[in-house]
């Protein structure tokens, strides 16, 4: 699913946090940023300030519920 471009980023990561599986962010270079770790999340911050890549990747989910739980900062 892809980000919307007008996220915001503290509360979309604050309800990553409550997600009960991993939520990745998965870009067109084959990486995939597992959400749950700090250290991804402060990539995904560098990734947002860049057009390009936040249009082309995409978050993935584990579990259903995490979708539904993610559901508003998705285009």
């Amino acid at each position: 699913m892809k980000l919307r471009t007008d996220i915001n980023v503290k509360t979309f990561l604050e309800h990553v946090r409550k997600c009960v599986g991993n939520v990745y962010f998965k870009t067109t270079e084959g990486d995939h940023l597992n959400l749950k770790s700090l250290l991804s999340q402060y990539i995904l911050v560098s990734i947002i300030s860049n057009k390009e890549l936040m249009e082309n990747g995409v978050v993935e989910c584990s579990e259903e519920s995490d979708r539904i739980l993610l559901a508003q900062f998705f285009d």
